[in-house]
């Protein structure tokens, strides 16, 4: 049997077995932490309050950074300030980049001939200078409003040539009545604003294929009679009634269709300036100059082209001039006789020499891109109005030239009158202090 010292000893030992065992597990979920005691909880969850409580702090100091640097680079709004730029560069373009000839050709009033020359009112010589359309029903864009504005502001030119074709594609005698009612709207147009430009405007009545004015004549005096009847009251109205018999047409042929269209005209206005064509495409006005027209008003319209009209032409419009007849170059070009090729400056010269002298009324040929050498516009070039110094053609370039020169050769006469006009001043002036001082001495 077991004694009782014996078994006290057993329970202990369990009893000190147990404990270590309790306190092992203890002591390792202490150190793991899963295990708190309860004078640890507060503290503890203080700890855990800070360690929730501060990102919401960190929150609340990021947010006031994220506002600061995304929302303050909105200067991208600097788009503005190119948009300015091309904007002040788009008004100032035009104003420097269209063609202008500082000329102003004078506006004369009504018009009337006198001992062989154009003048006004006064009987002073008006010269008139400007440019012929090509045909309406061709190019009728050159005829608008915003193109005659443009060439009385840039050109500075006193005059308009209307060409209105007969015979040829779409011409006024044979294109029917759509092709006459927008031809007559276009002369209308033009007429209109060329009257608001102070300008001259010709009608002009453009045969050429068929050769001889007798062939349409019937058309022309109905023609006539209504654009004088319309425009009665524009003393700006010049009437071509027909532009170059050709072919064996004669003077005595032209004479014969003046006379009946020619009074048309007159019953309804007679003092109307008229111009008539004359043999040869109106390069042979000798026949003019034996046997003219008994009419008063009338000029007789000579046409040359420099490339194929040399010195015996010019030698036959000099005598014809001497011998007082009035003429009028209702047409001209720098180019062959044909309207196409290069310009021939040598010859133009010598021309626009004559044209100086005598203070010929003249009109160059012709206004459109036509892709040949007499048209004044490039053929690459689609604007109407306000050309640039390079969308005009060679011709075109010279007839700006030219006058832009003969607007200094004016400012230099005005400089030279008035230079004399102060000298002749001056020698009044001490001619008078001269006598002044004699009288006093005596």
């Amino acid at each position: 049997m077991i004694s009782k010292k014996q078994k006290f000893k057993t329970v202990v030992f369990v009893l000190i077995f147990a404990l270590a065992i309790v306190g092992g597990v203890f002591g390792i979920s202490y150190y793991k932490g899963i295990l708190t005691f309860p004078w640890e909880l507060t503290v503890n969850q203080v700890e855990d309050t800070k360690k929730v409580e501060q990102p919401e702090v960190i929150e609340e100091k990021v947010e006031p950074v994220k506002e600061e640097v995304k929302e303050e680079p909105k200067p991208e709004v600097k788009p503005e300030e190119p948009e300015e730029e091309i904007e002040e560069s788009e008004e100032v373009e035009p104003e420097s980049t269209v063609a202008n000839t500082g000329v102003q050709l004078d506006y004369y009033g009504a018009l009337h001939v006198e001992d062989g020359n154009l003048v006004d009112a006064d009987g002073e010589i008006a010269q008139l200078t400007g440019v012929s359309s090509h045909g309406l029903s061709w190019y009728p864009e050159y005829v608008s409003a915003e193109t005659i504005k443009s060439l009385r502001e840039n050109l500075g030119i006193n005059v308009i040539r209307l060409a209105v074709y007969t015979s040829d594609y779409n011409g006024y005698c044979v294109g029917g009545d759509e092709v006459q009612s927008v031809i007559k709207e276009n002369i209308d147009n033009a007429v209109k604003a060329a009257t608001d430009e102070d300008m001259y405007v010709i009608i002009d009545w453009h045969i050429l294929n068929d050769n001889n004015p007798n062939e349409y004549k019937t058309e022309a005096i109905q023609f006539f009679g209504e654009m004088v009847r319309k425009y009665k009251k524009n003393e700006n109205v010049i009437y071509e009634i027909c532009n170059e018999p050709n072919g064996d047409t004669t003077w005595d042929d032209i004479k014969k269709y003046a006379k009946e269209v020619i009074p048309v005209i007159r019953n309804v206005n007679q003092d109307a300036l008229i111009l008539v064509g004359t043999p040869e495409w109106s390069s042979d006005i000798s026949a003019a100059v034996d046997d003219p027209l008994e009419y008063d008003n009338i000029m007789y319209t000579y046409h040359f082209y420099a490339g194929s009209h040399k010195a015996s032409a010019r030698i036959s419009l000099v005598s014809a001039l001497e011998d007082g007849l009035p003429v009028f170059i209702s047409e001209y070009g720098l180019t062959a006789a044909n309207g196409d090729g290069e310009i021939d400056k040598k010859e133009a010269s010598k021309w626009q020499e004559i044209i100086d002298d005598y203070q010929l009324s003249s009109c160059i040929w012709n206004l459109s891109n036509k892709d040949e050498g007499s048209a004044l516009i490039n053929s690459d070039c689609d604007k109407k109005a306000d050309f640039e110094y390079e969308d005009y053609s060679e011709q075109g370039q010279y007839f700006f030239d030219l006058l832009k020169k003969h607007d200094a050769k004016d400012k230099s006469k005005e400089d030279s009158a008035k230079e004399k006009d102060k000298e002749d001043t001056d020698e009044e002036e001490t001619e008078k202090e001269s006598n002044t001082r004699e009288t006093k001495k005596k």
